[in-house]
């Protein structure tokens, strides 16, 4: 743990290493003074063979350490030093108390029954790997209750050094300051990409190119620093902003890894970082001009529509700005309620708010089927003629189609206001759907496809292509760029924890109101 520390330039692992170091130096000293007072001993020959060779190699290791102390420059948060001190006694009072209880009521394993102040002494030079006072009736007895105490001690002290040793972390919020500056950059430099108006969720943070005409939007899970999406701004000030990035996740000891970028961003990201590449799915977008439901290949989409047309169903389509006070709180409140205790997944495609009026240039589209509201869905601008889809929400009530006829009501719209494409959902691994079935698939191809479908049950990833595909999009490629196939499992982890598919259950307590 502390070799990987220092392989990271962690501070801490380096005074942990340098600690042990000099320990270890202090032993082969005492060692040597021994062999020097004891010429006799059988172990001499051996010392003057071995020993000052091994005694040399530990001072180079702590003169090697010592020399480069100044490229060991992570951030350490001393609230999280506390933190830890606090952890280990917490944990190594608990093993005492518990080792304690387990010496006193096992009385046969002594020769003589231990009495209170016994178990304290056992308990506690057992966590430290020393034996007590009291006499075991037998060698298996002393081994099952040392090496058990022992364990504790060892799980205390691991506990603490992985706490000791991670990296540290950080609330990423975005702050004032940084969403008007975000919000400035976008209006200059009208953004190409369709993920970049999600750079304004509340829990991210930014990094800033050295010119301030680019930035990389950003949060931290689990020591991964993730940035998703294109970088913002300037395209010739990407690199500026890429290199504050990757120097930031070094300061930090953080992993960084980009989340969901285009080809062309993914290639900068490439040449700058010397980073791997994979391909993990791609992007829905839609032509309004070329879109139409006309022909056979729109024939599913085109009976859903005239399905739902027979129920009356009527849809709106509106800025927010647009929408008034009353309305947007009931559209609010409505999308709260059918999303229930589930949780708000998506962060990259995702904006973490609905119908605020801090994004005026929105478009809301709702469907109503007699005066009552019974879906929705968001888009948030895409450059200067572009929408894109952050957010799909129905009642259980709702007639299925009814999410098919809000978009083509919203490409309706479109057409009527110089809007020339909208982003829908993301595909996760698009192109393996789409071969697996095809005649003269690979057995690779058809393995991979089966574990996508078994996965689909979980993440929903073959209904979000299938749904897309209904709409005839053009299909752009997305990428996640990772510091080298080692890392892939733990940027991978991270992903899914910060779009919500994995999440951490939290216990509530109820109280009581008399």
């Amino acid at each position: 743990m502390v070799a990987r520390g220092v392989g990271q330039r962690r501070s801490r692992a380096w005074l942990l290493a340098t600690t042990l170091q000099v320990i270890l130096i202090l032993t082969s000293v005492s060692h040597s003074a021994y062999f020097l007072y004891h010429p006799n001993s059988k172990s001499s020959i051996s010392f003057i063979q071995f020993g000052f060779s091994h005694l040399l190699s530990e001072f180079v290791v702590l003169g090697l350490l010592i020399y480069f102390k100044r490229d060991f420059k992570t951030v350490t948060d001393p609230l999280t030093r506390n933190q830890t001190l606090f952890f280990f006694f917490r944990n190594l009072f608990l093993g005492f108390v518990l080792g304690s209880i387990i010496v006193f009521f096992d009385s046969h394993s002594f020769k003589q029954p231990p009495n209170i102040l016994n178990a304290f002494e056992i308990a506690i030079k057992g966590l430290i790997g020393i034996s007590g006072s009291l006499e075991f009736v037998s060698i298996s007895a002393q081994e099952r209750l040392e090496f058990f105490l022992g364990g504790i001690g060892l799980l205390v002290a691991i506990s603490t050094l992985a706490k000791f040793l991670r990296p540290a972390s950080r609330n990423t919020v975005l702050t004032q300051e940084n969403e008007l500056k975000v919000r400035n950059l976008l209006e200059r430099y009208r953004a190409s990409d369709s993920l970049s108006y999600f750079a304004l969720r509340e829990n991210k943070n930014v990094v800033w190119s050295r010119n301030q005409k680019s930035a990389i939007p950003y949060s931290v899970v689990n020591g991964v620093m993730i940035t998703t999406g294109d970088p913002l701004g300037d395209q010739e000030s990407w690199p500026s902003a890429m290199k504050e990035f990757l120097d930031e996740a070094q300061r930090h000891a953080w992993l960084p890894a980009i989340y969901g970028c285009s080809e062309e961003a993914g290639q900068i990201w490439v040449r700058e970082s010397n980073f791997d590449a994979l391909e993990i799915g791609d992007e829905a977008v839609v032509s309004v001009a070329t879109f139409t439901l006309d022909g056979p290949e729109m024939k599913n989409v085109r009976q859903t529509i005239n399905r739902i047309n027979r129920f009356e169903y009527t849809t709106t389509t509106q800025k927010i700005k647009n929408i008034d006070v009353e309305t947007r709180e009931k559209l609010s409140s409505l999308a709260q309620h059918w999303r229930g205790n589930a949780s708000e997944r998506g962060f990259s495609m995702a904006l973490g708010r609905f119908c605020d009026i801090r994004d005026p240039e929105c478009v809301i589209t709702w469907s109503e089927l007699n005066g009552e509201i019974l879906a929705l869905l968001q888009f948030v601008p895409w450059n200067e003629n572009g929408l894109s889809l952050d957010l799909m929400r129905r009642s259980p009530s709702a007639e299925t189609g009814v999410n098919e006829l809000m978009i083509c009501a919203t490409l309706e719209y479109a057409k009527q206001n110089q809007i020339d494409q909208i982003s829908l959902n993301f595909a996760s691994f698009r192109s393996v759907f789409e071969r697996g079935k095809k005649l003269g698939a690979g057995p690779i191809t058809r393995l991979n496809h089966r574990v996508l479908v078994f996965l689909s049950r979980f993440f929903q990833m073959e209904s979000l292509y299938r749904f897309n595909a209904k709409f005839r999009p053009v299909w752009e490629p997305r990428f996640v760029i990772f510091p080298g196939v080692s890392n892939l499992m733990r940027v991978g982890l991270a992903i899914l924890r910060i779009e919500s598919f994995i999440t951490t259950p939290k216990f509530r307590v109820k109280n009581k109101i008399s």
